[in-house]
């Protein structure tokens, strides 16, 4: 057993990494990063609200409160790489038709 995994098999491993994890959380949603300012109060996480925003920053509607990209978008994305990469769960395929693959 590797030392990553055998620190996620202990109860203290996994509250220590849920606390981080709500830390991080809670962080981000106040964080204002990357479009200068913060997300509103009533929006937490919440798959239609990043569908929407995700919408609004490629400029496919025109509702300007949501135009912007929010930072717990690629924060999530660039996690879940990491974490792939981290437990060897991450193996890039190659083949004849990638789109297909892909979808």
């Amino acid at each position: 057993m590797t030392k990553v995994s055998s620190f996620f098999a202990r109860r203290s491993g996994i509250i220590v990494a849920g606390l981080v994890i709500g830390g991080l959380a809670a962080t981000l949603q106040n964080a204002d990063l990357f479009s200068g300012r913060s997300n509103p109060p009533n929006m937490g996480v919440c798959v239609a609200c990043f569908t929407r925003d995700i919408a609004g920053s490629l400029g496919l509607h025109r509702a300007s409160a949501v135009q912007y990209l929010r930072p717990e978008i690629p924060a999530f994305c660039l996690g879940a790489f990491i974490a792939a990469l981290a437990f060897g769960e991450f193996r890039p395929r190659t083949g004849s038709s990638p789109i297909v693959r892909f979808i």
